[in-house]
């Protein structure tokens, strides 16, 4: 006979949740995306989806449903989306209780 080693057998495989991939997952893209439109030319018509699309992202990496590479993206997304909201609504205020209107009709003239 022969003192051959044969490896143990692999184990069975586990049924239950799937293995979180190791990327980030497009919640997170999106939201960091949709924060940078929103801080650069959108306003809040990005930066409020970012925001949500943030808050959600970071809820299911928290529960572990998502890879938390995205981590950093979805927070990124969630604060450059309130500064943007902010800057809006400051630009928003100025424009109406502040006389922006007639500021700019007075340069366009």
């Amino acid at each position: 006979m022969s003192d051959a080693y044969y490896p143990p057998p692999p184990p069975p495989p586990v049924y239950g949740q799937p293995p979180v991939p190791d990327k980030a997952s497009g919640m997170a893209i999106t939201a960091l995306v949709l924060a940078i439109l929103g801080f650069c030319c959108c306003g809040i018509f990005a930066a409020i989806p970012a925001m949500v699309c943030g808050f959600i992202e970071n809820g299911r990496i928290n529960r572990g449903a998502s890879s938390p590479r995205g981590k950093w993206m979805a927070m990124v997304g969630i604060i450059v989306g309130i500064i943007a909201t902010l800057l809006g609504c400051l630009q928003l205020i100025w424009i109406i209780f502040f006389g922006g209107l007639n500021v700019l009709q007075g340069m366009a003239h």
